[in-house]
Protein backbone atom coordinates (compact mmCIF):
# COMPACT_ATOMS: atom_id res chain seq x y z
CA UNK A 1 0.00 0.00 0.00
CA UNK A 2 1.27 3.06 -1.01
CA UNK A 3 1.58 5.78 1.76
CA UNK A 4 -0.98 8.13 2.68
CA UNK A 5 0.18 11.24 1.64
CA UNK A 6 0.67 10.18 -2.11
CA UNK A 7 -2.24 11.47 -4.73
CA UNK A 8 -4.77 9.32 -4.83
CA UNK A 9 -7.03 9.27 -7.97
CA UNK A 10 -10.75 8.50 -9.21
CA UNK A 11 -12.76 10.02 -12.42
CA UNK A 12 -16.35 8.61 -13.19
CA UNK A 13 -16.49 7.65 -9.81
CA UNK A 14 -20.14 4.89 -9.81
CA UNK A 15 -22.40 5.72 -6.42
CA UNK A 16 -24.73 2.51 -6.46
CA UNK A 17 -28.27 3.26 -4.61
CA UNK A 18 -30.08 -0.39 -3.20
CA UNK A 19 -32.02 -1.72 -0.39
CA UNK A 20 -28.59 -2.12 1.93
CA UNK A 21 -27.05 0.06 4.45
CA UNK A 22 -23.34 0.50 4.18
CA UNK A 23 -20.93 2.14 7.12
CA UNK A 24 -20.94 5.13 4.37
CA UNK A 25 -23.14 8.01 4.55
CA UNK A 26 -26.48 8.37 2.42
CA UNK A 27 -26.88 11.40 0.23
CA UNK A 28 -29.89 12.55 0.02
CA UNK A 29 -30.72 15.52 -2.76
CA UNK A 30 -30.91 18.09 -0.02
CA UNK A 31 -27.97 16.72 1.94
CA UNK A 32 -24.53 18.76 1.84
CA UNK A 33 -21.83 18.46 -0.57
CA UNK A 34 -19.48 16.33 0.71
CA UNK A 35 -16.07 17.41 1.48
CA UNK A 36 -12.94 15.98 0.25
CA UNK A 37 -11.91 14.56 3.65
CA UNK A 38 -15.23 12.47 3.81
CA UNK A 39 -14.71 11.16 0.32
CA UNK A 40 -13.56 7.32 0.35
CA UNK A 41 -9.99 6.87 -0.01
CA UNK A 42 -9.89 3.61 -1.22
CA UNK A 43 -13.60 2.14 -2.77
CA UNK A 44 -15.90 4.55 -4.72
CA UNK A 45 -18.98 2.74 -4.23
CA UNK A 46 -21.98 3.97 -1.38
CA UNK A 47 -25.27 2.42 -0.80
CA UNK A 48 -28.24 3.95 0.35
CA UNK A 49 -30.37 2.28 3.09
CA UNK A 50 -33.98 0.83 1.48
CA UNK A 51 -37.07 2.91 2.11
CA UNK A 52 -39.26 -0.10 1.02
CA UNK A 53 -39.81 -3.84 1.30
CA UNK A 54 -39.39 -4.26 -2.45
CA UNK A 55 -35.39 -4.10 -3.61
CA UNK A 56 -35.04 -1.25 -6.31
CA UNK A 57 -31.47 -1.07 -7.33
CA UNK A 58 -30.85 2.43 -9.30
CA UNK A 59 -27.21 3.64 -11.00
CA UNK A 60 -26.10 6.66 -11.61
CA UNK A 61 -22.55 8.12 -12.95
CA UNK A 62 -21.28 11.29 -11.76
CA UNK A 63 -17.93 12.50 -12.74
CA UNK A 64 -15.12 13.89 -10.32
CA UNK A 65 -11.86 13.64 -10.19
CA UNK A 66 -10.28 13.85 -6.71
CA UNK A 67 -6.78 14.25 -5.25
CA UNK A 68 -5.30 13.66 -1.78
CA UNK A 69 -5.89 16.54 0.02
CA UNK A 70 -2.11 16.34 1.41
CA UNK A 71 -1.16 15.59 -2.94
CA UNK A 72 1.44 19.12 -3.56
CA UNK A 73 2.45 16.91 -6.32
CA UNK A 74 2.26 13.90 -9.06
CA UNK A 75 5.34 12.05 -10.14
CA UNK A 76 5.37 10.93 -13.86
CA UNK A 77 7.51 7.78 -14.57
CA UNK A 78 8.05 7.50 -18.12
CA UNK A 79 9.41 4.16 -20.10
CA UNK A 80 9.90 3.64 -23.61
CA UNK A 81 12.84 5.11 -25.96
CA UNK A 82 13.39 7.90 -28.12
CA UNK A 83 9.98 8.27 -29.16
CA UNK A 84 8.45 9.85 -26.30
CA UNK A 85 11.50 12.23 -25.31
CA UNK A 86 13.43 13.27 -28.54
CA UNK A 87 14.94 16.16 -29.29
CA UNK A 88 13.62 16.57 -25.91
CA UNK A 89 11.41 15.50 -23.15
CA UNK A 90 9.40 18.84 -23.26
CA UNK A 91 8.59 18.76 -26.85
CA UNK A 92 7.68 15.21 -26.97
CA UNK A 93 4.06 12.75 -26.03
CA UNK A 94 5.98 12.64 -22.29
CA UNK A 95 6.17 16.34 -21.65
CA UNK A 96 2.81 17.00 -23.45
CA UNK A 97 1.08 14.37 -21.21
CA UNK A 98 2.58 16.09 -18.00
CA UNK A 99 1.47 19.67 -19.31
CA UNK A 100 -1.94 17.94 -19.18
CA UNK A 101 -2.14 15.94 -16.00
CA UNK A 102 -0.79 19.68 -14.45
CA UNK A 103 -3.85 21.14 -16.02
CA UNK A 104 -5.79 18.38 -14.83
CA UNK A 105 -5.33 18.02 -11.16
CA UNK A 106 -3.91 21.42 -10.32
CA UNK A 107 -0.43 20.93 -9.32
CA UNK A 108 2.80 20.23 -10.39
CA UNK A 109 4.30 16.89 -12.18
CA UNK A 110 7.45 15.94 -11.66
CA UNK A 111 8.73 13.88 -14.60
CA UNK A 112 11.09 10.84 -14.06
CA UNK A 113 11.89 9.85 -18.08
CA UNK A 114 13.69 6.57 -18.00
CA UNK A 115 13.62 6.27 -22.10
CA UNK A 116 16.67 5.12 -23.37
CA UNK A 117 17.63 5.37 -26.87
CA UNK A 118 17.10 2.76 -29.08
CA UNK A 119 16.14 0.35 -25.77
CA UNK A 120 14.63 -3.31 -26.88
CA UNK A 121 11.56 -4.85 -24.57
CA UNK A 122 14.35 -6.95 -23.05
CA UNK A 123 16.31 -4.00 -22.34
CA UNK A 124 13.69 -2.28 -20.31
CA UNK A 125 12.48 -5.83 -18.67
CA UNK A 126 16.05 -6.10 -17.16
CA UNK A 127 16.37 -2.44 -16.10
CA UNK A 128 12.96 -2.56 -14.37
CA UNK A 129 14.83 -4.16 -11.05
CA UNK A 130 17.67 -1.51 -11.18
CA UNK A 131 17.90 0.44 -7.71
CA UNK A 132 17.36 3.62 -9.27
CA UNK A 133 14.14 2.74 -11.18
CA UNK A 134 12.76 0.60 -8.46
CA UNK A 135 12.97 4.02 -6.12
CA UNK A 136 11.33 6.11 -9.38
CA UNK A 137 7.93 3.66 -9.34
CA UNK A 138 8.23 3.86 -5.51
CA UNK A 139 7.24 7.35 -5.62
CA UNK A 140 5.02 6.79 -8.52
CA UNK A 141 1.51 8.44 -8.94
CA UNK A 142 1.44 7.85 -12.86
CA UNK A 143 3.39 5.45 -15.02
CA UNK A 144 3.84 5.74 -18.63
CA UNK A 145 4.82 2.96 -20.99
CA UNK A 146 5.84 2.57 -24.05
CA UNK A 147 7.24 -0.59 -25.09
CA UNK A 148 10.34 0.43 -27.55
CA UNK A 149 10.63 -0.70 -30.89
CA UNK A 150 14.27 -1.66 -31.20
CA UNK A 151 13.73 -5.72 -31.52
CA UNK A 152 12.35 -5.27 -34.92
CA UNK A 153 15.35 -3.75 -36.49
CA UNK A 154 17.28 -6.87 -37.66
CA UNK A 155 14.22 -9.18 -38.38
CA UNK A 156 12.28 -6.66 -40.65
CA UNK A 157 15.55 -5.86 -42.03
CA UNK A 158 16.38 -9.37 -42.60
CA UNK A 159 12.98 -10.45 -44.33
CA UNK A 160 13.38 -7.23 -46.55
CA UNK A 161 16.67 -7.41 -47.77
CA UNK A 162 17.30 -4.04 -46.68
CA UNK A 163 20.72 -2.78 -47.89
CA UNK A 164 21.98 -6.13 -49.29
CA UNK A 165 20.73 -8.64 -46.67
CA UNK A 166 19.37 -11.71 -47.44
CA UNK A 167 15.66 -12.52 -46.53
CA UNK A 168 16.46 -16.29 -46.96
CA UNK A 169 18.83 -15.56 -43.66
CA UNK A 170 15.28 -15.15 -42.12
CA UNK A 171 14.55 -19.07 -42.20
CA UNK A 172 11.79 -20.67 -43.00
CA UNK A 173 10.21 -22.08 -46.36
CA UNK A 174 8.99 -18.70 -47.12
CA UNK A 175 11.50 -16.73 -45.33
CA UNK A 176 9.42 -14.75 -42.65
CA UNK A 177 10.97 -17.50 -39.90
CA UNK A 178 12.73 -14.81 -37.84
CA UNK A 179 9.46 -12.83 -37.82
CA UNK A 180 7.46 -15.21 -36.20
CA UNK A 181 10.31 -15.34 -33.73
CA UNK A 182 10.06 -11.66 -33.66
CA UNK A 183 6.34 -11.53 -32.30
CA UNK A 184 6.89 -14.88 -30.03
CA UNK A 185 9.75 -13.52 -28.34
CA UNK A 186 8.06 -9.82 -28.72
CA UNK A 187 5.12 -11.12 -26.51
CA UNK A 188 6.55 -13.15 -24.32
CA UNK A 189 8.94 -10.15 -22.73
CA UNK A 190 5.86 -7.90 -23.03
CA UNK A 191 4.14 -10.03 -20.67
CA UNK A 192 6.91 -9.95 -18.23
CA UNK A 193 7.67 -6.49 -18.42
CA UNK A 194 3.85 -6.15 -17.29
CA UNK A 195 4.25 -8.26 -14.43
CA UNK A 196 7.18 -7.38 -13.10
CA UNK A 197 5.78 -3.72 -13.64
CA UNK A 198 2.32 -4.35 -11.64
CA UNK A 199 4.29 -6.00 -9.19
CA UNK A 200 5.68 -3.22 -7.81
CA UNK A 201 3.03 -0.78 -8.59
CA UNK A 202 -0.52 -1.89 -8.40
CA UNK A 203 -2.78 -0.73 -11.16
CA UNK A 204 -5.48 -0.36 -8.25
CA UNK A 205 -3.07 2.22 -6.59
CA UNK A 206 -1.33 3.73 -9.78
CA UNK A 207 -2.39 4.69 -12.62
CA UNK A 208 -0.65 2.72 -15.48
CA UNK A 209 -1.15 4.52 -18.89
CA UNK A 210 0.48 2.74 -22.21
CA UNK A 211 0.58 3.28 -25.97
CA UNK A 212 0.96 1.44 -29.18
CA UNK A 213 3.21 2.40 -31.39
CA UNK A 214 3.14 2.77 -35.41
CA UNK A 215 5.49 1.07 -37.44
CA UNK A 216 8.58 3.29 -38.26
CA UNK A 217 10.50 3.21 -41.81
CA UNK A 218 7.40 3.04 -43.78
CA UNK A 219 9.10 5.31 -46.84
CA UNK A 220 11.76 2.95 -46.79
CA UNK A 221 9.70 -0.42 -46.49
CA UNK A 222 7.61 0.84 -49.60
CA UNK A 223 10.18 1.24 -51.79
CA UNK A 224 10.83 -2.04 -51.68
CA UNK A 225 7.35 -3.59 -51.00
CA UNK A 226 9.05 -4.56 -47.57
CA UNK A 227 5.51 -3.21 -45.65
CA UNK A 228 3.52 -6.05 -47.00
CA UNK A 229 5.70 -8.49 -45.37
CA UNK A 230 6.59 -6.57 -41.97
CA UNK A 231 2.86 -5.16 -41.40
CA UNK A 232 0.93 -8.50 -40.26
CA UNK A 233 3.77 -9.67 -37.89
CA UNK A 234 4.07 -5.66 -36.62
CA UNK A 235 0.34 -5.93 -36.11
CA UNK A 236 -0.04 -9.21 -34.38
CA UNK A 237 2.47 -7.75 -32.13
CA UNK A 238 0.52 -4.31 -31.43
CA UNK A 239 -2.57 -6.33 -30.92
CA UNK A 240 -0.86 -9.33 -28.39
CA UNK A 241 -0.04 -6.14 -26.36
CA UNK A 242 -3.51 -4.35 -26.21
CA UNK A 243 -4.88 -8.00 -25.02
CA UNK A 244 -1.80 -8.36 -22.35
CA UNK A 245 -2.50 -4.65 -20.57
CA UNK A 246 -6.15 -5.56 -21.16
CA UNK A 247 -5.66 -8.61 -18.32
CA UNK A 248 -4.43 -5.90 -15.67
CA UNK A 249 -7.20 -3.73 -16.77
CA UNK A 250 -4.83 -1.13 -18.36
CA UNK A 251 -5.95 1.30 -20.95
CA UNK A 252 -3.66 1.50 -24.21
CA UNK A 253 -4.00 4.78 -26.20
CA UNK A 254 -4.38 3.25 -29.88
CA UNK A 255 -1.59 5.33 -31.52
CA UNK A 256 -1.16 2.53 -34.11
CA UNK A 257 -4.64 2.85 -35.52
CA UNK A 258 -4.11 6.26 -35.44
CA UNK A 259 -1.15 6.96 -36.84
CA UNK A 260 -1.63 4.42 -39.48
CA UNK A 261 -5.14 4.76 -40.87
CA UNK A 262 -7.06 1.44 -40.65
CA UNK A 263 -5.20 -0.96 -42.48
CA UNK A 264 -2.36 0.21 -40.83
CA UNK A 265 -0.32 0.96 -43.95
CA UNK A 266 -0.47 4.49 -44.15
CA UNK A 267 3.00 6.71 -43.90
CA UNK A 268 2.28 9.15 -40.93
CA UNK A 269 4.67 11.15 -41.97
CA UNK A 270 2.49 12.07 -44.69
CA UNK A 271 0.12 13.68 -42.54
CA UNK A 272 3.03 15.63 -40.43
CA UNK A 273 2.75 13.34 -37.21
CA UNK A 274 6.46 11.99 -37.75
CA UNK A 275 9.81 13.39 -38.61
CA UNK A 276 11.46 13.40 -42.01
CA UNK A 277 13.78 10.67 -39.94
CA UNK A 278 10.38 8.68 -40.04
CA UNK A 279 11.28 7.54 -36.26
CA UNK A 280 10.33 10.24 -33.99
CA UNK A 281 6.96 12.53 -33.76
CA UNK A 282 6.15 15.75 -34.70
CA UNK A 283 4.91 18.46 -32.10
CA UNK A 284 1.80 17.77 -33.52
CA UNK A 285 2.51 14.10 -33.49
CA UNK A 286 3.53 14.58 -29.82
CA UNK A 287 0.33 16.65 -29.02
CA UNK A 288 -2.06 13.72 -30.47
CA UNK A 289 -0.47 11.57 -28.47
CA UNK A 290 -0.67 12.84 -25.03
CA UNK A 291 -4.67 13.65 -26.19
CA UNK A 292 -5.22 10.08 -26.64
CA UNK A 293 -3.80 9.21 -23.56
CA UNK A 294 -5.73 12.19 -21.43
CA UNK A 295 -8.93 10.67 -23.71
CA UNK A 296 -8.52 7.67 -21.60
CA UNK A 297 -9.73 9.56 -18.49
CA UNK A 298 -8.04 8.92 -14.87
CA UNK A 299 -9.72 5.77 -13.90
CA UNK A 300 -7.32 3.35 -11.81
CA UNK A 301 -8.06 0.11 -12.96
CA UNK A 302 -10.64 -1.67 -10.78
Amino acid sequence: MRPTNHPILYRRATVLMAGLVLALVACSSDSAEPTRASLPAVTSTTTTAATTTTAVTTTTTTSTTVLDSDAESLVLVAFGDSVLSYPSPSLQAMGAYAEMLEEEFGVPVDVRDNTVFGSSPAHLLNALDSERILADLAEADVILLEIPQHDTAEPFMTATGHEGRNPADCGGDDHHQCLRDYVTENKVTVEAIFSALTGVCDPSEVLIRVIDMYQMEIETQNKTDGLQITSPYFREAQEALAEIAATYGIPIAPVYAEFMGPDRTQDPQDRGLIRTDRRHTTRAGALLIAKMLDDLGYDLAA
